[in-house]
């Protein structure tokens, strides 16, 4: 195996012995399906009133959640609007060294090589590392923060067009799922950029090196799992040539193979990396999003 994959499968087990009593879906896999949890969604929407920190309470139908978002920069609509979605478990608006934000090190480091309106979504959960490893016991609680990010992403969306801008959405990892399932509900902005993702994500609980932090009624019922996660179906009949996505080769986590069969009528630009080297390589994920951003 190439060494990236390697180094997926290390930090995977690594990470099962933090994991060990707080497994994924650990308690539960019973969920309602993303047409419900969608419609099921409204926020106390804030008063924008230009680049900072705005928290978005949001109500659905498993519970009250945490999202927000971050307008890091705004140029004016004459410029395209990129929003961008972390992967799992970040603080994506940290701005320390060492915190865990995507859109810190491939964004903001250099923002002013991105001539565009800048805003950074925060997933519900994401407050703090204990937060996430409560509420992710439930797979209901995961399709439920999908969902929230998914509408979040059409608020602020709805935003940046009535101000005349082109609006692009990008996201790695997890944030790559949240703006596959808005092009597969919504197709509403000019632009998809999905990196390190699909529209298989039972794959990555079942089937990949990850499925070893994923609990028991996972494996007890993976079809379950596979009819409530996956969203290919929906994907498929949005036609628009509006979507460019980039996979991994070596990635154990997001299988390329695997999620290559999202993509069979799209161009795929294919990085040879892993999943853990993928999503640090900020200056080729950068030129990705700068390559499609106009």
């Amino acid at each position: 195996m190439d060494k990236h994959g390697l180094i997926d499968i290390l930090s995977v087990k690594l990470g099962s012995a933090a994991f060990s009593k707080s497994k994924l879906f650990r308690e539960s896999i019973e969920s309602p399906a993303y047409e419900e949890l969608l419609d099921s969604v409204s926020f106390d929407w804030p008063i924008i009133t230009g680049e900072g920190y705005y928290e978005v309470p949001a109500q659905t139908m498993v519970g009250n959640l945490d999202p927000a978002f971050y307008i890091a920069r705004w140029m004016g609509g004459e410029y395209p609007t990129l929003i961008y979605h972390h992967s799992n478990n970040e603080r994506p608006f940290s701005k320390k060294l060492f915190g865990k934000s995507s859109f810190r090190d491939i964004v903001l480091t250099k923002k002013n090589e991105i001539p565009a309106n800048l805003v950074a979504i925060r997933a519900p959960y994401h407050r703090s590392y204990k937060l996430y490893i409560a509420k992710i016991a439930h797979l209901a609680n995961f399709m439920a923060l999908l969902s929230v990010s998914v509408k979040l992403v059409e608020k602020i969306k709805e935003y940046a067009s009535s101000e005349g801008s082109k609006v692009v959405v990008s996201g790695i990892s997890l944030g790559g799922w949240v703006t596959n399932l808005h092009r597969a509900y919504f197709n509403s902005a000019d632009t998809y950029i999905p990196m390190l993702s699909g529209s298989a994500p039972d794959d990555v609980f079942i089937h990949s090196a990850y499925r070893i932090l994923a609990g028991k009624p996972v494996h007890d019922h993976p079809a379950k799992v596979k009819k409530t996660l996956n969203f290919d179906q929906r994907f498929n009949r949005v036609k628009e040539q509006n979507l460019f996505p980039l996979l991994a080769r070596h990635d154990q986590v997001i299988r390329f193979e695997k999620q290559m069969e999202t993509y069979d009528s799209y161009p795929v630009t294919v990085i040879n990396r892993g999943h853990i080297t993928g999503i640090v390589a900020a200056k080729e994920l950068r030129n990705h999003i700068l390559t499609h951003l106009f």
